[in-house]
């Protein structure tokens, strides 16, 4: 099994991604990364994540419709998913995840994706996609996004050869997903009810 996390920003710029597992390879070019993500995904299971908020509470209370996500600021670290810093990767999120998935869709056209952790880590198959959350990592090296990449590809590479619990650090069960929305567009998903699936976040 690979996991592999691309931090998400504007490409050639300030973004960044890291792959872990049997074959391990890191870098900045995205096209370079969606090349060694589907020769992972052709030999066997493959899990990718985005570190960018992929999906948002659907609540009834409007003085709670931006409150940060259950789970989401712990430690004495306050990142609310509707915060500037969140919402702006977001954004971005929301061009650069779909030129990921269509490029690997067009590469592996009949493989298989899931937000379904929990029963894909109890016998992995084809590709899972989650959320990366990493925070208050150095953020002044010209390799903070490539490494932050690595932490979290490395934290769940290795809670998961270790046999050892894999939960999610946020925990929104009525929740709109961009993720499966772009899923959808992508040709990964042809449920829609895969974008009111909440998917596993990893926060190292």
């Amino acid at each position: 099994m690979h996991v592999a996390v691309i931090d998400i920003g504007k490409p050639n710029k300030n973004l960044g991604w890291s792959m872990v597992g049997p074959t391990s390879a890191e870098g900045t070019d995205l096209d370079e990364c969606v090349k060694r993500l589907a020769s992972a995904l052709s030999e066997g299971p493959l899990a990718l994540g985005f570190e960018a908020p992929m999906y948002v509470p659907v609540r009834s209370v409007p003085d709670n419709l931006t409150k940060a996500r259950n789970g989401e600021c712990q430690d004495g670290v306050n990142r609310p998913f509707s915060a500037s810093a969140g919402s702006t990767v977001t954004v971005t999120a929301m061009v650069v995840v779909p030129y990921v998935l269509a490029g690997l869709r067009r590469l592996i056209p009949t493989g298989q994706a899931t937000l379904d952790w929990r029963n894909y880590l109890q016998e992995p198959h084809g590709l899972l996609l989650f959320e990366a959350f990493v925070t208050n990592q150095r953020k002044n090296t010209e390799t903070r996004h490539v490494e932050d990449a690595r932490l979290a590809a490395s934290h769940l590479f290795e809670r998961v050869s270790s046999g050892l619990t894999v939960s999610s650090s946020v925990d929104e069960p009525s929740c709109f997903s961009m993720l499966g929305a772009m899923m959808l567009r992508s040709g990964w998903s042809e449920n829609p009810n895969v974008i009111s699936e909440e998917c596993l976040v990893v926060r190292p």
